[in-house]
């Protein structure tokens, strides 16, 4: 699942139907964890933890003829968490992976030879360390920051790089364990066009990214954002382009019941958008038109299931909603996307040479002893139709596959067998075979 879903403790058992056109990604049945980059042919690769704890690395042929699944070995604990994926211009993937508990922190490289793995973390005995980030430099090589934290609740990062020999070389970026934090700080590099180092850290009430000073002897801070009211909760994603540099995480206001997706520009001062007010963060990536941030909104069952809703929004929180858990989500560079989606069967791989046109609403109210579905799907051929689903407790059920309307609205009135349950429509792209979807946020019949 998400990482953000994981530190709420949001169940994993998602019972959606299978995914048509998906490419199923071989050995992900039960996956907890997953990330996906792509290769400069355009084709994915995939990071996963499996059912049985281990960590594996998909790959798909650029020919498409299908893929190969390998497990990275040698890790310094029993279970892990895939916290980055990236594909090194040698032709390695390089990921970073994290006990769960927020005990160690590994880089594994995929060599010839087999996977290297490289333990350059642990926690001190009394503290923990928070989500590490990673990124490659413009010679390809991995840049790590990190943090962890202290009982005392003061807090340190750290920043690890690869030098020109392939050893690992860290530093600190703060020092006396400023700032304090009643919440681990989660934190992520981004490498400028000039090649300029940059970390980006989110804490108990704000976010600070540093940056070199001017004689590279030490770092600086610039606040993005500051909130009491919030906690920032799983990782944060940054992206430059040019001097600009954007951010994005999960802000949690428990008493408001919201977590805040937030976009950060830093360029010539800061501007925060709030791009979604229930949504964790999955991916940030850069397209030629601007940013892009992939989500999960979710809805929570009375606390015996968990539906996922993926997003996938630019710079004003416009965008699609796609059906199931999104985990992961990058650009190729013909300009097509590529998407992960989890469901009860494993990771499902797909890929769209353009950014989806079509939407998907959908709305339901009580209708005597039912429910009344209606919606629209807007850029959809004439004559195709849309699935409605029921989301309960127990799984996925479909309740009618329904012919959209000459101008793309449906209706149907649905008499649940089971109760409590929420309704999504499912429109699969002819082209694709992607889920575009709309969820209902409301749980219905409590």
């Amino acid at each position: 699942m998400t990482r953000a879903a994981l530190l709420l403790g949001i169940a994993s058992a998602l019972l959606l139907p299978a995914l048509a056109r998906a490419e199923p990604v071989p050995g992900s049945q039960g996956a907890t964890d997953s990330a996906l980059t792509v290769a400069r042919d355009g084709s994915p690769r995939v990071a996963f933890v499996a059912a049985d704890g281990s960590v594996h690395l998909a790959t798909r042929a650029a020919d498409g003829s299908g893929w190969a699944d390998q497990a990275i070995g040698g890790l310094p604990g029993p279970r892990a968490l895939v916290v980055g994926l990236a594909f090194a211009p040698s032709g390695s993937t390089v990921a970073l992976v994290e006990d769960p508990g927020g005990h160690w922190l590994a880089l594994a490289e995929q060599l010839p030879a087999g996977w290297r793995v490289r333990t350059f973390a642990r926690a001190p005995a009394d503290g923990l360390l928070g989500f590490g980030g990673l990124a490659l430099d413009t010679a390809g090589r991995p840049v790590i920051a990190y943090a962890y934290e202290r009982a005392s609740h003061r807090t340190w990062v750290r920043l690890v790089h690869e030098d020109a020999a392939g050893h690992l070389v860290g530093e600190p970026v703060t020092r006396g364990g400023f700032p304090k934090s009643n919440a681990l700080p989660t934190v992520t590099p981004v490498i400028l066009a000039n090649g300029s180092v940059r970390v980006v850290e989110a804490y108990d009430v704000a976010a600070i990214e540093w940056a070199r000073t001017k004689n590279h002897k030490d770092w600086i801070g610039q606040y993005l954002y500051a909130n009491s009211a919030g906690t920032p909760m799983g990782v944060v994603g940054a992206s430059a382009s040019g001097s600009a540099v954007w951010s994005a995480w999960t802000e949690l206001f428990p008493d408001y019941n919201e977590s805040q997706l937030l976009l950060t520009l830093h360029q010539n001062g800061e501007r925060t958008s709030i791009l979604h007010h229930h949504a964790f963060l999955v991916a940030l990536r850069l397209a030629p038109t601007g940013p892009e941030v992939a989500a999960d909104d979710y809805v929570d069952l009375l606390g015996v299931r968990t539906v996922f809703a993926g997003l996938v929004l630019d710079s004003t929180g416009g965008g699609v909603e796609l059906a199931g858990d999104l985990e992961g989500y990058d650009l190729d560079a013909a300009g097509g996307r590529q998407y992960l989606l989890l469901d009860a069967g494993g990771l499902g791989w797909y890929r769209s040479p353009t950014p989806p046109a079509a939407r998907v609403s959908l709305s339901a109210a009580v209708d005597g002893g039912g429910f009344s579905l209606s919606g629209s799907v807007t850029g959809a051929a004439p004559g195709e139709s849309v699935e409605l689903w029921r989301e309960t407790q127990t799984g996925s059920e479909l309740a009618a596959t329904v012919p959209l309307a000459a101008d793309g609205s449906f209706s149907f009135l649905d008499t649940p067998p089971a109760r409590p349950l929420t309704y999504r429509a499912i429109y699969r792209d002819p082209a694709t075979g992607l889920p575009l979807a709309s969820l209902v946020r409301t749980v219905l019949g409590a």
